[in-house]
Order: structure tokens, then C-alpha cells, then sequence
């Protein structure tokens, strides 16, 4: 079996790893880079962060290949409260605890090294990866899936605002007393349900730039299978498949169970959501056309910003080795995500291939399943 590595260590990563050792890749054939002390640590963070209690996806998106692991896992070690509604919501401690098992089982901690990848040069056909400790790995694949959470984005508002705060920020101090929130979408409704509970007696204000906007999922669950999928890549113009994918993520929204939970407390009078009235802020104080509030401290809960083509290996990879980019300013890749020979990429880096669930847990999945059929091709060939 030849040598792989993959740079990132979130879910998305994660998730093909296991693929390729279900397909014979050994431990020692495998490298996985990622600069946080544990795999998949920068997910847990966040959405213990937010307290977030199930997951927006349903039961059969994780990492393993497997669609009911999941469901077994929960059985076997008897979770109470395993998932919640229809589309069987996992809840987050099960996840997490099945990715941990995972990684123990797979041997994936024994990959991975805590570092960044600085650069990828290809020397004698094979990829070295040099890492940010100076050293090299040699690998006969390398696959790019460092996610999309690089930057938090902070609306020029609230840039230079005294006692604002990103939620996603690492040097955030969470256990603050805060009355504000900022944001439309799954992470400022679990943040602000999570003050609503801590903080019993205030009441808490939700600003958003748009009306609360209610979708089960990221994306229509056509995109998950040929229905929508076979259409969309039968388009050539990268730029026209783009346009569809932003049309069709439902970005800044939340699944209904969150909506009619916020709506409660705006009936007991402990939340008041403002759509589209902050105009300034000033000396503590949030304008709106016919008011001004104090404001104690903001959580912004307004995502990251779309920099993936940004990133120093990616601009890297496009100078030094013309790795094509498409009209749309994505790389231009084949249906299994080989961007250069024997160099994959997956998240939203996929986009053009994978469609509007390619960044989330199915994206994974989905990504996996396209290399690994690959790596057994290229194997076989050999």
C-alpha cells in the first residue's frame, strides 16, 4: 500500500481517514496534520461552546462508513436520550463519544502529528508535506481537508467596539455575563438559548440582518442523492454551479424545534429579537432608529470568513504547480476530487463536485467514499 497523508484533523478528515484504513492503509502508512492537540477538538469546542444538545445532520452522518454505526453504538452502550425528533438528531455527547472510540479503534491518534502544514512541494513524484517544525513527510497522496473555519468574520460594526466578542474566538471568556447576541443562524439561536438558561433573570436581545429563516437541514435533502445531484453535475460552467450552491445553502438558518424554542421566550417576554434594526454602536450603547441600549457585552455568532483559497499551501499549490482554478475562483478538480495528480481535496474546497452539502458531515462521507474508490483503482493498477 502506498503512503498517504491528510492535512486537517476535523470531521471531515477524520472521516476519510477511516475510509482509507478500512481499505488496508496501515498506521504507519498514514499521516494525518493538524496544529490541535486531539482530532476533531476544534468541533467539540464549539459546539460545547454553544451548548449545543443534538446536532443539526441525522443519525447517519458521522464518520465511520458504516451509515448505522452510529445507531448501534447508541444501543450497545444503552445512551439515554440518544437523538431527538424524526430525522433522529444525534445527540452531541453520543458523537462525540463515537469519534473518540473511533479514532481509538483506528489507531488514528497514533497519526497524528500536532503541527501546521506550511508547504507541499513534489519532489521525484512523490508530495512532501514540510511541516511548521521544519521537517518533511514524504507521502504518494496527499489530501487537503482543513475545513473552512480558518477566520471568525466580524461585521465592520462591531470591528474596534469595546467588550465584543466572536463566540468562535479562542481567547473568548465564555462564563461572561452577556445580554446581546449577534446572528441569524444554528449557532446564535444554541448561544442564545444557552444565556437564556444561564442568565434566568436577564433579558436577552438577538440581533439579526434578516427574518429567522427555518430549514431542517444545511441544504435540501435532494442534494444528497441523484435527484438533484445528477442535474447539477451534468452544468459546465463552474460559475453557474456556484451561483446554485449559494442559492441552495440555507446559511444563517436553524432547524424548527430552535425557532419555536426562541419564540417562547420572546411570549414570556425574556427575548426580544430585532431583524434589521441595528444602525451603529457607541460608547456601550446599540442604535436603532428610534432607540439606544445598553449594551454589557456582544457575542457575535456570525460565522467565518470565505477564505479558503487564501490559505498560504493552497495559493502555493496554484503558483508553483498551476493547479487549476475554475471561472467560479474554486480549484477545478475531477469527480474524485484529484486536484493535482495523486493531490485530493475535500470541504469547500470540493464544492464544484460535491454540491451544497460538501462542507458539512455528508460532504465527508461523500469525499471518502470518491478517494477511497480511487485508492482502490490506483492500487489495483499498480
Amino acid at each position: 500500500m502506498s503512503t498517504w497523508t491528510i492535512i486537517g484533523g476535523g470531521i471531515q478528515a477524520v472521516t476519510i481517514a477511516i475510509k482509507l484504513k478500512t481499505l488496508g492503509i496501515k498506521t504507519h502508512e498514514l499521516n494525518i496534520i493538524d496544529p490541535h492537540r486531539s482530532l476533531c477538538e476544534q468541533f467539540n469546542h464549539y459546539t460545547k461552546r454553544i451548548e449545543m444538545p443534538y446536532l443539526r445532520s441525522p443519525c447517519v452522518h458521522h464518520i465511520h462508513p458504516n451509515p448505522f454505526h452510529l445507531n448501534q453504538f447508541a444501543k450497545y452502550h444503552q445512551y439515554v436520550n440518544a437523538s431527538y425528533g424524526s430525522y433522529k438528531r444525534p445527540n452531541r455527547n453520543l458523537f462525540m463519544d463515537h469519534i473518540h472510540s473511533l479514532l481509538h479503534e483506528f489507531e488514528l491518534n497514533q497519526s497524528h502529528t500536532v503541527t501546521f502544514a506550511n508547504q507541499i512541494i513534489l519532489k521525484e513524484k512523490q508530495w512532501c508535506v514540510r511541516l511548521s517544525n521544519q521537517q518533511f513527510l514524504k507521502s504518494d497522496y496527499v489530501v487537503i481537508a482543513n475545513g473552512c473555519n480558518h477566520e471568525p468574520y466580524i461585521p465592520s460594526t462591531f470591528k474596534n467596539a469595546p467588550d465584543v466578542s466572536h463566540i468562535f474566538d479562542s481567547e473568548i471568556d465564555i462564563d461572561k455575563i452577556v445580554s446581546h447576541v449577534v446572528g441569524s443562524g444554528i449557532s446564535a439561536a444554541h448561544l442564545t438559548l444557552k444565556l437564556l438558561k444561564k442568565q434566568a433573570h436577564s433579558i436577552i436581545h438577538l440581533w439579526t440582518n434578516k427574518p429567522l429563516d427555518v430549514h431542517d437541514f444545511d441544504a435540501d435533502a435532494g442534494w444528497l442523492g441523484p435527484k438533484k445531484m445528477t442535474p447539477f453535475n451534468n452544468i459546465v460552467d463552474p460559475k453557474t454551479k456556484l451561483a446554485i450552491i449559494k442559492e441552495e445553502r440555507h446559511q444563517g438558518s436553524m432547524p424548527k424545534e430552535l425557532y419555536l424554542r426562541l419564540k417562547k421566550y420572546v411570549k414570556q417576554g425574556r427575548l426580544m429579537i430585532h431583524i434589521n434594526e441595528l444602525k451603529e454602536i457607541h460608547r456601550h450603547h446599540i442604535y436603532t432608529d428610534h432607540h439606544s441600549i445598553y449594551y454589557d457585552h456582544i457575542f457575535l455568532a456570525t460565522g467565518f470568513k470565505d477564505t479558503i483559497m487564501q490559505q498560504p499551501i493552497i495559493k502555493q499549490l496554484v503558483q508553483l504547480y498551476n493547479a487549476p482554478v475554475s471561472n467560479a475562483g474554486l480549484p477545478s478538480i475531477t469527480t474524485n476530487l484529484e486536484w493535482l495528480p495523486n493531490l485530493f481535496v475535500a470541504g469547500g474546497l470540493a464544492d464544484l463536485q460535491l454540491g451544497p452539502f460538501a462542507r458539512n458531515i455528508m460532504g465527508g462521507r461523500e469525499a471518502a467514499n470518491r478517494i477511497g474508490a480511487l485508492l482502490l483503482l490506483k492500487e489495483k493498477i499498480r
